[in-house]
């Protein structure tokens, strides 16, 4: 399953903002694990404020922030719940107060040490429950305030808290937060609250015996990340030079929150590649080398994995009944459309090695898909026989539709055939067509990554511009170098979005 975001209208995900890529990005569903992959995008995706690489798979956890231009989307796996605390949504009483700089910049001896000696442990945090545990103890080392918490922005009116940590002599634990500090630090400075007599003391936190109260934004670049939000009831004051002390750890807990965030994505993108790396090897030695020849017949084929794990497929081989080749497509991604790929491949090759028509051995390998597919999983693939005199080719088209046969001096020729559908679909679907080639033709073929390549504007290669551009080849190894070299032309640096296979078979006259 694949959900694209981007900015034209037919994306599932519509983004209408001209930072925004037409084909931005695209969400993979693999074996139940969703992951993101920015495709080359102008202004880049990023992750929890993390800048993705162009065509590096990510996997995605629950509660991930995905930043593309002005937008944020939410990561909704149903994980865990959060820990949630609600603000308050009337605290009128009060005056939120931005400090200013000269205060900040007060840091006294003793907190300066404190803060020292707490930065390296923000650095060595293994995760962010861990870095705001740290950072809550640390102000209430540092300031003398009564409770400190480390809150996520959840939405308006509540907010995940990370870590809490409160005085042994702090009266109330569970005050009320206020949202008006809150939404006040959102703007991007630190802000205190301040208690204004003037004002209904009934609607503000300060009547709930609340005598001081701090709030200070976490910033990962320019993105807001959280607060340290800090606060005292029962005429506890803090320190002098707290907000100095406060701000200069929330500085400290944004460096290791980025740290936290960019080791995760390392970890997650090289799991990811690890998994890609023997998917690919073990494709890699399934297929057969990419220049070869059985008999009169010889072949040229190119075959690149895409950044996602696919399913490209081609075989060659000789069997009772003559010279054989196929090559398709499993639909999908990742390591179940890897799997399916290599049953497919093994079992076909030997129904062909073993001398069964090209029909019969299509008919045997779609049952078999059949009996162990899961739903929604099926190949699309071109098999065929070619004679021993290079005149006539029996081809099964299971709604691969990509093949032609290449004449000289003719424009290609886009393979017309009975067809049918996918392997995978229905029972018993498949019947053969006949062509008569004449000397000096060439049969091509390619995968479906060849010609829903898209460029940087979002559009297709096409089967037409890879039929124009082989009218002039001269042989077999001038097809797939044609067609190669058109498609990174198009991909303009860009890597590939999914696996791309290209192979021609040519007859070779004997004298």
């Amino acid at each position: 399953m694949a959900v694209s975001v981007g900015r034209a209208a037919d994306n599932a995900i519509h983004l209408n903002d001209p930072r925004v890529s037409r084909r931005h990005a695209t969400l993979h569903c693999i074996n139940g694990n969703w992951t993101l992959v920015d495709n080359g995008s102008r202004h880049g995706t990023a992750i929890n404020g993390i800048l993705l690489g162009t065509q590096e798979p990510c996997v995605l956890a629950h509660g991930d922030h995905i930043g593309i231009a002005l937008y944020v989307l939410r990561v909704d796996l149903g994980g865990a719940p959060l820990t949630l605390v609600q603000v308050s949504a009337a605290d009128s009483g009060s005056d939120v107060v931005l400090i200013e700089q000269e205060e900040l910049h007060n840091l006294a001896g003793r907190r300066l040490a404190v803060l020292l000696n707490v930065a390296a442990k923000l650095q060595e945090a293994p995760d962010e429950k861990s870095l705001a545990r740290t950072a809550a103890t640390a102000l209430l080392e540092g300031t003398g305030f009564g409770r400190a918490l480390v809150l996520r922005g959840h939405d308006d009116l509540a907010f995940e808290v990370l870590a809490r940590e409160t005085q042994d002599n702090y009266k109330d634990a569970e005050a009320r937060i206020s949202r008006t500090l809150l939404h006040a630090a959102a703007e991007g400075k630190p802000v205190r609250l301040e208690d204004n007599a003037s004002m209904n003391m009934s609607e503000s936190i300060m009547g709930e015996g609340v005598t001081a109260a701090l709030c200070i934004p976490i910033f990962l670049g320019a993105n807001m990340e959280g607060f340290l939000y800090l606060d005292s009831t029962g005429g506890l004051k803090p320190g002098t030079d707290a907000a100095a002390f406060a701000q200069a750890l929330g500085q400290f807990v944004a460096m290791g929150l980025g740290e936290i965030r960019r080791q995760d994505l390392v970890n997650r993108q090289m799991h990811v590649q690890k998994e890609l790396a023997a998917a690919h090897e073990v494709q890699r030695r399934l297929m057969p080398t990419d220049q070869g020849s059985v008999g009169p017949w010889r072949w040229t084929l190119n075959c690149e994995p895409g950044r996602v794990v696919a399913g490209d497929m081609i075989g060659a081989g000789e069997g009772a009944d003559g010279f054989w080749f196929f090559l398709g497509d499993v639909a999908g991604k990742g390591m179940s459309a890897g799997m399916m790929m290599a049953s497919i491949q093994a079992y076909l090759a030997a129904e062909l090695e073993r001398g069964r028509s090209v029909v019969d051995a299509m008919n045997a390998v779609n049952s078999y898909v059949r009996r162990h597919r899961s739903t929604f999983e099926f190949a699309t693939l071109m098999a065929m026989r070619l004679s021993a005199d290079g005149r006539v080719m029996r081809m099964v088209d299971a709604g691969h539709a990509m093949g032609a046969i290449v004449r000289a001096g003719a424009s290609a020729l886009l393979l017309q055939s009975n067809g049918g559908p996918p392997i995978g679909v229905i029972d018993d679907a498949y019947e053969f067509s006949e062509f008569q080639l004449q000397a000096g033709d060439r049969i091509l073929l390619f995968s479906d990554g060849v010609c829903e390549q898209r460029n940087a504007d979002g559009d297709e290669l096409g089967i037409q511009r890879v039929l124009d551009c082989v009218a002039n080849s001269r042989d077999e190894r001038g097809d797939v170098a044609c067609v190669m070299n058109l498609l990174r032309a198009h991909a303009a640096g860009a890597p590939f979005t999914d696996d791309v296979s290209v192979a021609s078979v040519a007859f070779e006259m004997r004298k």
